[in-house]
């Protein structure tokens, strides 16, 4: 009896594991040791190639290039880390300041969006500054023709102005304190 409970018992298990909801695993395009490239990776990187460069044109023969140009990436990038260089302070250091310029620039143009909902360019600020603006009355512009050209312009710059504005008071709200002493230390 023992014997035929074993056999039903991994049968049973074999259904269960079989019958998983898990989905299969996804295709890939490509692996490279251990690594996989899987298909939707590779699609989604190669359309933001194409969105970066508009001259690229999808071919057989441009999709090989792209996928070796990501194994020849990953291959290096294996290396890099079998070298260990992925731990070395100079490294660390350089992704902590990319990382951080990316946040700054990322935060500032966030805030850049949220403060430009909120400025407007009146018609007597735009014909002032034409007014101001020599260049284009020695280059014979007319108004009509430099009017998108200062609105923009002068967008720019209260955005600019809102930007540091925001700054200021971030500043002002923080606490911060300096030492003096080994600041100007000699």
């Amino acid at each position: 009896m023992k014997l035929f409970i074993v056999p039903v018992l991994l049968l049973v298990l074999f259904l269960f594991t079989g019958c998983s909801d898990s989905a299969p695993p996804e295709p890939s395009v490509a692996t490279i040791n251990e690594y996989t490239i899987p298909l939707s990776d590779f699609e989604a990187q190669l359309a933001d190639a194409m969105e970066y460069d508009e001259s690229f044109k999808l071919t057989d023969a441009s999709r090989q290039a792209f996928l070796e140009e990501l194994i020849r990436k990953e291959l290096l990038i294996q290396e890099a880390k079998r070298l260990a260089l992925d731990r070395e302070e100079k490294f660390v250091a350089s992704i902590e300041r990319y990382w951080e310029a990316t946040l700054i620039r990322n935060l500032i143009d966030r805030k850049g969006v949220e403060l430009s909902r909120g400025i407007i360019v009146s018609e007597e600020e735009i014909a002032a500054d034409y007014e101001k603006n020599a260049a284009f009355k020695e280059g014979g512009i007319p108004l009509p023709e430099a009017h998108d050209t200062i609105r923009d312009t002068l967008r720019e710059k209260k955005k600019s102005l809102a930007l540091q504005a925001w700054i200021d008071d971030l500043r002002s709200k923080a606490a911060i304190e300096v030492n003096e002493e080994l600041l100007y230390r000699k």
